[in-house]
């Protein structure tokens, strides 16, 4: 395996790996901003308080689909990278870094 292949493999498996905890991380912020929300709700909060909360929950939620489709192009050029250096090198199937990538690749959610 090329080293500039190598050191792009590393980087794009990178990608996809962040790509999935900021997922995660947006995922959870939703649920905990909307607990949050309800809480004030239920406390009778101010009006404004309220509605300054729903508009970053909003934020949050428009940034999940952004992030969905970051990391589905993300997996697809990890993935066509993966292929396109095993039909080059086949022996390169045990490398450590192609493992990790397919591991990557296998670790995400199936629908994206």
């Amino acid at each position: 395996m090329l080293q500039a292949s190598a050191r792009t493999l590393k980087i794009k498996t990178g990608v996809v790996t962040r790509l999935v905890k900021e997922l995660s991380s947006y995922e959870r912020e939703e649920i905990t901003q909307q607990k949050r929300i309800d809480a004030l709700i239920a406390a009778n909060a101010d009006d404004h308080d309220v509605r300054k909360q729903h508009e970053v929950l909003e934020e949050t939620t428009t940034m999940i689909p952004d992030c969905k489709n970051r990391l589905s192009a993300a997996r697809d050029e990890l993935e066509r990278l993966v292929s396109d250096i095993l039909e080059s090198s086949p022996d390169a199937s045990e490398s450590v870094d192609i493992v990790a990538a397919q591991e990557a690749i296998k670790s995400l959610p199936t629908k994206i």
